[in-house]
């Protein structure tokens, strides 16, 4: 049985899959964690759900619908993730020697391809990054852009093969092999059997089968390559926790922080250090909560004042002509970004 294309849903509790995968990332980087493991695990979760989520919108959409979606993601993601990248590159100019290696990686994350180019130089050349590599983390983001500019062609413009659950069954496999953001591909082949053959992940014996995946791949994670294990942990938490229900303001605010959270919690160690600098407790675990609460504040104030509003407000600046503009410039910044690293390379 197929799914209404037309019905929107709600899954109340990813909102704090996002917020607990968010401050996961933030505990790591504050080490707070010391499990090396946890921060990549988050961001599987994340890519999961993106997956998931982006795949089911695309497989209700028509291609005269992209221009829209198009406009929609840039919108949540390149407003936020701008503003962040300048923040990084401001702090930056007054603390760095600024040369040509730091234009490169600047370069890199203007146009999304700094998941291809930067983590590969983060041990040679951490010293010329912006910040040590503080933005390091813009390489999940960036591979995010790259899915949602890669799904459409096959999900709305290809039709029947892009549609076919064998076709992302074997993207999984091949990216699963290659450990290349197999979650991802993952949540999109669950979308498409969800809307091909009905919610087949509210069925009792389905749910037991998920749980014991989840359970399995969570000893392997533990006591084995998290890589190989990662993948099956994220997707079966995700369908899951796939409940439908109601929208909440504490859970919606929770999950609306955890974007900015995301990105800028790098801010609140800079300001936790330089406070506990001052008072003679820089390296406690004192600076370290003080850290992640700035983080936690920071991300709130960031999600009210530029997050809350682009969603707000977003449908009233949306033409087709500026979905067919941020389109073309979507993928213009791919091919400019991906040119330089090869040509740099």
């Amino acid at each position: 049985m197929r799914t209404n294309p037309k019905l929107k849903t709600y899954y109340p509790y990813f909102d704090y899959v996002r917020f607990i995968a968010a401050s996961i990332v933030m505990f790591y980087h504050d080490d707070l964690i010391n499990w090396d493991p946890s921060g990549s695990i988050a961001v599987d979760v994340f890519f999961a759900l993106s997956g998931w989520l982006i795949g089911g919108i695309l497989l209700r959409s028509k291609s005269e619908d992209l221009p829209r979606f198009y406009f929609n993601r840039a919108i949540r993601i390149w407003i936020p993730y701008f503003a962040a990248l300048s923040l990084i590159i401001l702090v930056s100019l007054l603390k760095d020697p600024i040369n040509i290696k730091w234009f490169e990686f600047i370069l890199y994350k203007l146009t999304f391809v700094y998941n291809i180019f930067g983590p590969p130089q983060l041990l040679e050349y951490k010293d010329m990054m912006p910040l040590d590599g503080t933005g390091n983390h813009f390489w999940s983001v960036n591979a995010e852009e790259q899915f949602y500019l890669f799904a459409p062609i096959l999900l709305v413009l290809i039709g029947k093969f892009g549609h076919h659950p064998i076709t992302w069954a074997l993207l999984s496999v091949i990216a699963w092999h290659q450990h290349l953001y197999a979650p991802i591909f993952l949540g999109v082949f669950a979308a498409i059997c969800a809307y091909k053959y009905g919610n087949f992940y509210e069925k009792p014996f389905v749910k037991f089968i998920l749980f014991a995946i989840l359970v399995t791949s969570t000893f392997g994670i533990i006591y084995s390559n998290y890589q190989y294990f990662s993948p099956a942990f994220s997707i079966s938490l995700i369908l899951l926790l796939a409940i439908k229900g109601e929208k909440s303001d504490f859970g919606e605010f929770l999950g609306g922080i955890s974007y900015p959270l995301y990105l800028n919690h790098w801010i609140g160690v800079f300001a936790a250090n330089s406070i506990s600098g001052i008072f003679g407790f820089r390296g406690t675990l004192y600076s370290i909560v003080l850290a992640i609460l700035i983080g936690y504040l920071l991300s709130a104030i960031m999600y009210l004042l530029i997050d809350k509003q682009c969603l707000k407000h977003r449908s009233k600046f949306y033409s087709h002509a500026r979905g067919v503009w941020i389109t073309v410039s979507a993928y213009l910044m791919i091919v400019i970004g991906l040119s330089f690293g090869i040509f740099v390379w």
